[in-house]
């Protein structure tokens, strides 16, 4: 593999290498913050990542695009590390909308009825939502209102006046694809609103491709009528779309190259953290076994109590926890 990235990427990656990159962004902001028992200051993370990305060069950016969009299992669900993760997934976003040529883009720092990337240059806006979601997510392709809201699309836009492209983008990580269709693939060829669906690699090959630019997307998103005279939720009518405007020939040939490798990238980080997943699981039970070995046997017999106490009667309290939190009584 390392001679095909070499040959697309014109990248040198040997596997540690190529390991950092796909631990990037965790790295980052295991390195920014030190105490999470206080809100992370955002903003000044995200000057200092977006500072750290434009010092990689345009071929080892799109090399950490591949593999973009997974938040890291080690995350507490909900918790402040998952949505610092996925924050700096959309300065990733931004900072590759600005080296294609979108160059007013901006991030939104109010979060309610806005996008997450303002995708603009000059009077063409583009309203971007980044997706970022979990390999062990229980399903293998998120619920349709997890990917896509059309009227969240209509009311972003709804606040740029002289727009010239009133448009949506959603970036999306691949695994997390439909296998044939799905009703978000309905949204995304409906041309009376025009909402490109890209995943994180085809972003990747509009910066080692020197034929895609910003206004090969301005120019399908005025012509999506024409893309997608109807829409469909089958996947392939998508897929044929794309390849017929933004892919087209000879640009499909080297794409395909391209996605083919970019496929064996995103394997090799999946296996890469499952790989971690499972150090941490022996490195934890280690741990777990040292400290009680080190116990009074009262104590371990409280622990034992408790813990079956939780497996057997732990989800109740959880919804009792619930009911008094959030329902009158």
């Amino acid at each position: 593999m390392e001679e095909r990235i070499q040959e697309i990427f014109e990248l040198e990656l040997d596997s540690n290498q190529r390991k950092a990159s796909y631990d990037f962004i965790e790295t980052f902001i295991e390195k920014s913050v030190s105490d999470w028992n206080t809100a992370p200051d955002t903003d000044t993370i995200e000057i200092a990542f977006t500072v750290k990305l434009k010092a990689l060069s345009d071929r080892e950016l799109a090399f950490l695009l591949v593999h973009s969009g997974y938040i890291p299992e080690f995350y507490s669900h909900d918790s402040s590390q998952e949505t610092l993760y996925s924050k700096l997934v959309e300065s990733l976003v931004c900072e590759w909308a600005l080296r294609i040529g979108f160059t007013d883009s901006f991030l939104q720092k109010q979060k309610s009825n806005k996008e997450d990337v303002t995708i603009k240059v000059g009077d063409n806006i583009i309203v971007c939502d980044t997706k970022s979601f979990r390999l062990g997510r229980s399903q293998a392709a998120p619920n349709v209102k997890d990917t896509i809201k059309q009227a969240a699309y209509t009311n972003w836009l709804d606040q740029y006046e002289n727009n010239n492209c009133p448009a949506g983008l959603v970036t999306f990580p691949s695994l997390m694809d439909w296998k044939k269709s799905s009703e978000a693939y309905k949204y995304f060829s409906d041309h009376t609103l025009p909402i490109l669906f890209l995943f994180y690699e085809h972003l990747s090959f509009f910066l080692i491709s020197d034929q895609l630019n910003h206004q090969t997307i301005i120019d399908l998103l005025n012509n999506y009528d024409e893309v997608f005279p109807s829409n469909s939720k089958n996947k392939i009518d998508y897929e044929n779309g794309l390849a017929n405007s933004l892919f087209s020939s000879p640009i499909k040939e080297i794409l395909d190259d391209f996605l083919e490798l970019a496929n064996m990238i995103i394997l090799e980080k999946v296996q890469h953290s499952i790989s971690r997943i499972e150090v941490k699981a022996i490195e934890t039970k280690r741990v777990i076994e040292y400290e009680i070995n080190e116990m009074e046997p009262k104590e371990v017999k409280e622990i034992a109590v408790e813990a079956s106490y939780k497996n057997e009667y732990g989800q109740t309290l959880k919804q009792l926890e619930n009911i008094k939190k959030f329902r009158p009584h």
